[in-house]
């Protein structure tokens, strides 16, 4: 019976040394996977360099309550990736916090973020098209406009 006895704890202890190795090593490949992952990433992660630079919009920004939003994918006939349209909207939903923002210009104050495609008459198209106004351009991609409240 003593025999047995010790065969059986050999056997737990033996388990128990594996279920060890495997969580040392399984740890180890966690930290040396998330090292060489990080390796080639620049200083500021997207949502950081987003947040940057959207930094002076939020100085003149209410401080809280709801105001417009306008981008490419609002615009008739501009081509635009809808993943990078949705990406975009969150980031500025982020920033902007804790102001919420609505797709839309059906409001006294409407962020625009769009692209710079270069077009010259862009601008022009956004005005006419929602009938805003431009309040601050703060680069060829996201300016402040004034609304009207329909």
């Amino acid at each position: 019976m003593k025999y047995s006895n010790n065969k059986s704890l050999i056997a737990i202890t033996s388990g128990l040394i594996i279920l060890m190795a495997l969580v040392l090593f399984s740890t180890y490949e966690s930290f040396r996977s998330s090292v060489t992952a990080s390796e080639g990433l620049d200083e500021l992660d997207m949502v950081t360099a987003w947040d940057r630079r959207m930094r002076k919009i939020r100085e003149i920004l209410p401080d809280h309550g709801v105001i417009g939003y306008l981008a490419d994918w609002d615009i008739p006939n501009v081509k635009y990736g809808s993943s990078d349209q949705e990406v975009e909207f969150l980031l500025a939903q982020y920033t902007v916090a804790p102001v919420v923002l609505e797709r839309g210009a059906d409001h006294d104050l409407i962020l625009g973020n769009f692209n710079d495609s270069g077009e010259t008459a862009k601008m022009a198209k956004i005005l006419d098209t929602f009938e805003i106004s431009l309040l601050v351009q703060f680069s060829n991609e996201y300016s402040l406009f004034s609304g009207v409240k329909k």
